[in-house]
């Protein structure tokens, strides 16, 4: 059954590159491998993938299934786990004891080559192994991506609430900032931007409880007084009791925003809590780490940085792996605000982003992410440095008016220059 349904979608989509680029073979196939060749030798001689009947027609055992839902990815998950299960039977089966006859009394010699047996199949038959892509060879494939997305290219974005900057889903974006000076409020901001265009949230705040978090996303979106808030002491309280109403479980599907503080976190933030809350939530388009100092770090050597680099590098593989955006937030050391401290005429603070080197314990945050953005924020005056990007806008500085209390970060009006 499962070959004719991969090989029916091939010739269904006219596609062939998406069963080879998961190293599928006709070696795969238990009955139909020469058909698969057939369909893939046909694409490449005529440059389109055969019709359903001419098929049919040189292949009686072939039997055409139309309309196959499942993606080429489960599709060739599955025929790659038939073939490990009969290619391991017919080891066992025959292969095994002749090698076993074989070789006599040299135990030592079969064990070895058993184990090299396995191996082969193993890796042959990895469900999760991708050929790549060759590039010289896919441009039927690329050209369906770019109609894809002149199509659907809203969907592919975040949209980040300062200046032109963009979010790709699928990047690691960085974060970085002094102590207190509010990183966390600006990440919150950038969360709660992109759900209230249609995105899904995941939102780890190992730091703040969730009362906290719920606060501060309440501020930022309903612009109601943090303190009074988290005091119960709302001078709008009527205000805030009527929003509450927006928030309320109804029927239809929802966008989620889902906060997970140190109550939900028990053992620490881990890569393996994220992997198994974006599999558990397939309708998540971005997630935001406030601290990746205060995440889990494990692997990668002796040292915590050598694990701090492990993390980075697997929490990169992970936001594309599920295509969502990861917003990462990271500490500037102290010692890099007092080399940065300035000073104006009147002797106040100058308001002056870290530059994108003065990261605080590995560089491999600054190496993995595609977009980095540093922050500075005294008195109100906040300031956005794009230190490092994808787009032609490295360098750009984002003037910032910041009440957080208020839940107030918003690009300074014209008409408040005059």
């Amino acid at each position: 059954m499962i070959e004719e349904q991969i090989i029916s979608k091939m010739l269904d989509e006219n596609n062939v590159h998406s069963v080879l680029k998961f190293n599928v073979n006709s070696g795969d196939f238990e009955r139909l491998g020469h058909v698969f060749d057939f369909v893939v030798d046909y694409r490449k001689k005529y440059g389109s993938c055969p019709d359903a009947e001419t098929v049919v027609s040189e292949f009686p055992d072939f039997e055409y299934m139309e309309g196959v839902h499942e993606p080429f990815k489960g599709l060739s998950t599955r025929l790659k786990q038939a073939a490990a299960k009969r290619r391991s039977f017919e080891l066992i089966a025959t292969k095994a004891k002749a090698k076993f006859k074989e070789v006599g009394s040299k135990g030592d010699e079969f064990v070895a080559w058993i184990k090299k047996e396995f191996e082969n199949i193993e890796r042959e038959t990895q469900t999760d192994y991708s050929a790549g892509t060759d590039f010289a060879i896919n441009g039927q494939e690329r050209r369906e991506k770019y109609f894809e997305s002149k199509e659907k290219r809203t969907y592919q974005y975040i949209p980040c609430p300062y200046g032109d900057i963009q979010m790709e889903k699928g990047d690691y974006c960085l974060l970085m900032a002094y102590t207190n000076r509010g990183k966390s409020w600006l990440s919150s901001h950038m969360g709660l931007h992109a759900w209230k265009h249609g995105n899904g949230v995941i939102h780890y705040s190992p730091e703040l409880s969730k009362r906290q978090q719920e606060s501060r996303l309440e501020t930022l979106d309903g612009h109601f007084n943090n303190a009074q808030l988290r005091r119960g002491e709302l001078d709008d309280e009527e205000r805030y009791l009527d929003y509450l109403n927006n928030f309320e479980l109804r029927e239809e599907e929802h966008v989620p925003y889902i906060i997970k503080t140190m109550e939900d976190l028990p053992n620490g933030l881990t890569l393996d809590v994220i992997e198994a809350d974006l599999e558990m939530n397939p309708n998540v388009s971005m997630v935001i780490i406030d601290g990746f100092n205060l995440m889990t770090h494990k692997g990668g050597g002796k040292s915590n940085r050598d694990a701090m680099t492990n993390t980075s590098r697997k929490l990169r593989q992970l936001f594309g792996r599920f295509g969502v955006l990861g917003l990462v937030v990271h500490q500037t050391p102290t010692s890099a605000e007092k080399e940065n401290k300035e000073e104006d005429e009147a002797g106040a603070r100058i308001v002056k982003p870290p530059s994108i080197d003065q990261y605080s314990e590995t560089i491999a945050v600054v190496q993995d992410a595609a977009l980095v953005l540093t922050f500075d924020q005294h008195d109100g005056v906040g300031k956005v440095l794009v230190a490092k990007a994808r787009e032609p806008i490295v360098g750009k500085v984002i003037d910032l008016h910041c009440n957080f209390n208020l839940g107030f970060i918003e690009e300074p009006q014209l008409t408040d220059l005059f």
